[in-house]
């Protein structure tokens, strides 16, 4: 059967669902309460001038933090994004939408419509298995159908940054490859992870959200997978005429991430997975809730260098204390039944990132024992347990499955693969990668190729973006000191673990792996995100079927075969 017209009798679309519910809220402001230039109330900013009224509420459009005004700045705390009510823009260029009003007797009324979700409900009742498998990996399954969430069971992530925390059971492969589909929320290799995906049959079925640039799409047919249906946001499928109705929801922020609303009968779940401030806080009344709970997944601030020890600290700790303020606001407003915490099984305490390890604190599955029992919602401890049951939108059993874990590779084998497959430096493809990237920007990149401590250099590079033409000039360091002394130069100085950035360029990885994964240090002038830069070269120029392998040990069909023969050899 044509994979086109089998896709389509698979998921069979039902409606747009955004509109279902409106519930209308409005706040008034009198206009001669308003000073000249920047306002700041509860939940907006107010910038007025002679001729000027713009209205923005306070939502940082990166992570979702809350803008707060100090010393006449106007900044989210969480990332330090820098706001400028004047223009409507941050400080990256990355525009913000103002928020629609009236003015009626000298008053700004303010209107806002909430618009949340809800999905079709079946009458049609079944008995619903949810297994915990790792990490975000769980598995749905009633008599009729069965489906998995973004699968990583084996191996690292983010070039070797990240590793599982948990032991993954022996019969996941089984498991994997008799769902019906494969739901993908992003492109993280935490969430689309080709070492695990390398092990499901190639006809498996993905849903993947309809994201702008494709992202998670063309990772996977990279990947030898051709079975993906690209799911629109705010729209309610119905998978082949079973009671599973679902839709894709997306993050609140500028990334490509999403979460998966569904419904098996009455019983309607939210796997919000760690989507920031997912349908800009819009969020569904459930049953079941599952949601990352540790924190502590980004290279922000660690691994800038324009802050110091103690900047650094004090900021991951502002961050963690926001992401549990967070994480306690959409629970409270969702109000479930049963919260199941997951997303969040991942480590980085191999030896040369011991540093990382101790800085970056997470949260455990137990901190949410009070919130969840303050509000008469059950916590499901996948440490406890890793398999429950729900009968009629209540829990009737959960369970510990009695199965032998997996036999993993050791995580310094991980690495020394690696660094075996990603020595050789081709200073031509280099060249080509960046000319080929076709990006424009003021900024100047440089790039210093590393040892595991990123203090041993091996070659540097810079790349001017601001040409027609992009110039890539390989250096020493006593040039690069120059240019970093010059006026009014903006530059981008990323000192990378050398197997990891060669990896990233021959694979057409997403460079924000090299960040999350901590597999590089960065000084960056101004010390501001640059949006248009992350965005272009972690969605929009990764793989695709064009992709340049020049040799045989690039290739990544090539790594992962000899790894997953690796593991099939001591299991």
């Amino acid at each position: 059967m044509h994979i086109n017209v089998y896709i389509k009798i698979m998921f069979n679309f039902n409606k747009k669902i955004n509109n279902k519910i409106s519930l209308k809220k409005k706040e008034t402001i009198e206009i001669k309460n308003l000073k000249n230039e920047v306002n700041l109330f509860n939940n907006y900013i107010i910038y007025k001038s002679s001729n000027i009224l713009k209205v923005y509420d306070r939502n940082c459009n990166h992570a979702g933090g809350r803008i707060i005004s100090k010393n006449n700045e106007h900044k989210c705390p969480l990332h330090n994004w820098k706001f400028d009510p004047k223009t409507g823009k941050y400080f990256n260029g990355i525009e913000k939408k103002e928020c629609s009003y009236i003015i009626k007797n000298k008053k700004i009324i303010i209107k806002k419509k909430d618009l949340i979700p809800t999905i079709t409900k079946s009458k049609k009742n079944s008995l619903i298995k949810i297994r915990f498998f790792n990490h975000a990996f769980l598995k749905v399954e009633t008599e009729n159908f069965k489906f998995a969430t973004d699968p990583w069971a084996i191996g690292p992530a983010f070039n070797n940054g990240w590793f599982l925390k948990k032991k993954t059971k022996k019969d996941w492969i089984d498991e994997l490859n008799s769902c019906d589909f494969i739901y993908i929320s992003h492109n993280h290799p935490d969430h689309l992870h080709p070492l695990t995906l390398n092990e499901v049959r190639k006809d498996m079925l993905f849903l993947v959200p309809n994201f702008i640039t494709k992202s998670a799409e063309i990772y996977l047919r990279s990947l030898g997978f051709n079975n993906i249906f690209m799911a629109d946001f705010l729209k309610e499928y119905n998978f082949k005429k079973t009671n599973l109705n679902l839709s894709i929801l997306k993050s609140g922020d500028f990334r490509e991430d999403s979460g998966i609303y569904f419904s098996i009968g009455e019983f309607t779940c939210l796997f919000s997975v760690d989507s920031n401030n997912i349908n800009h806080g819009r969020l569904p009344k459930v049953d079941l809730y599952a949601s990352s709970f540790a924190g502590g997944a980004s290279g922000f601030p660690l691994v800038f260098d324009n802050f110091t020890k103690k900047e650094k600290k004090k900021i991951t700790t502002n961050n963690q204390n926001l992401f549990r303020i967070k994480k306690r606001n959409e629970i409270v407003k969702i109000k479930p039944k049963y919260f199941l915490p997951y997303a969040g099984f991942f480590k980085e305490n191999i030896k040369r990132d011991q540093n990382i390890y101790y800085a970056n604190k997470k949260y455990k599955i137990k901190d949410y024992e009070k919130l969840t029992n303050d509000i008469n919602c059950k916590l499901l401890n996948v440490d406890d347990y890793d398999q429950f049951f729900f009968k009629n939108k209540k829990l009737i059993k959960k369970n510990n499955i009695k199965n032998k874990f997996y036999n993993d590779l050791k995580e310094e084998f991980y690495i020394h693969k690696m660094k075996k497959f990603f020595h050789k430096i081709d200073k031509k493809y280099i060249k080509e990668y960046f000319i080929n990237s076709n990006f424009k920007d003021n900024l100047i990149l440089i790039v210093s190729l590393t040892n595991d401590t990123f203090k041993k250099v091996e070659i540097e590079f810079k790349v001017n973006f601001s040409n027609d033409n992009i110039v890539t000039n390989f250096c020493k360091g006593s040039d690069l000191d120059k240019l970093k002394l010059e006026k009014n130069k903006r530059y981008l100085h990323i000192k990378c673990r050398k197997e990891a950035f060669l990896n990233v360029i021959h694979n057409k990885q997403p460079w924000e792996d090299l960040v999350i994964g901590f597999q590089c240090n960065i000084y960056r002038k101004p010390n501001e995100y640059n949006a248009n830069f992350w965005h272009h070269f972690s969605n929009k120029y990764i793989t695709n079927k064009n992709v340049r392998m020049s040799s045989e040990c690039y290739k990544c069909p090539s790594l992962f075969q000899n790894l997953s023969n690796q593991l099939k050899v001591i299991n």
